[in-house]
């Protein structure tokens, strides 16, 4: 099965499930695997893993990833020992502050509100990216406070919501927000692929809304 069809397999198994209101999107489960797949990325920390969805869709599709989540919300703690399949490869942790010191990670997910947002800068390494899903505009403020060289880009799909998700199928399927927090060659061009590609997709909305 291609990652894309585990993604969308993923994104139809967490539709079904409650709490589905606040679950990535599917387009934002296609770019999680995507950096996971351009970068080789194989430590990763998911701040705020919900009731699962991102982390079901990594942990099933890839093998040697090494995954650290944090949550605080009793619903969703309880929701994922029931939600996912490979719950004893992740270490979980209340919020970012019980996570030991030189504990480092080369994939961040912002999938949730921590207060401790600050934490992550001791958690990052020259090759750190991190993805914040959906919108969350005062997080991304927060990270270019704590990263002045950060590069920060868009990642839209062109595509409406699937019928078989919670979510309106008339609105843009969600994606999320790329974050470079000390950009090297390499991630200065993934960024300028992305920006463009941005531009192109804000068009084709345009024009077909």
């Amino acid at each position: 099965m291609s990652l894309q069809h585990l993604t969308e397999k993923t994104y139809l198994k967490f539709s079904k499930i409650e709490g589905n209101q606040h679950i990535a999107s599917d387009y934002a489960l296609k770019c999680v695997s995507r950096l996971i797949q351009d970068f080789q990325l194989q430590q990763v920390l998911e701040v705020g893993i919900g009731i699962g969805c991102i982390a079901d869709s990594v942990l099933e599709s890839y093998e040697n990833i090494q995954y650290t989540a944090t949550e605080a919300n009793a619903f969703c703690l309880n929701a994922i020992k029931k939600n996912i399949t490979q719950i004893e490869r992740i270490k979980l942790y209340n919020d970012l502050k019980q996570i030991p010191q030189n504990t480092f990670f080369d994939f961040i997910i912002i999938d949730g509100s921590d207060d401790s947002l600050a934490e992550v800068k001791r958690m990052c390494t020259p090759k750190t990216i991190i993805f914040i899903e959906g919108g969350r505009a005062l997080q991304v403020v927060s990270l270019k406070k704590i990263f002045p060289k950060v590069l920060h880009a868009e990642m839209l799909s062109d595509y409406k919501n699937p019928a078989c998700g919670p979510f309106s199928t008339q609105a843009w399927c969600g994606g999320g927000q790329l974050i470079f927090p000390y950009p090297n060659f390499k991630m200065r061009m993934y960024y300028l692929k992305e920006k463009w590609a941005t531009y192109l997709k804000r068009k084709k909305r345009k024009a077909n809304s």
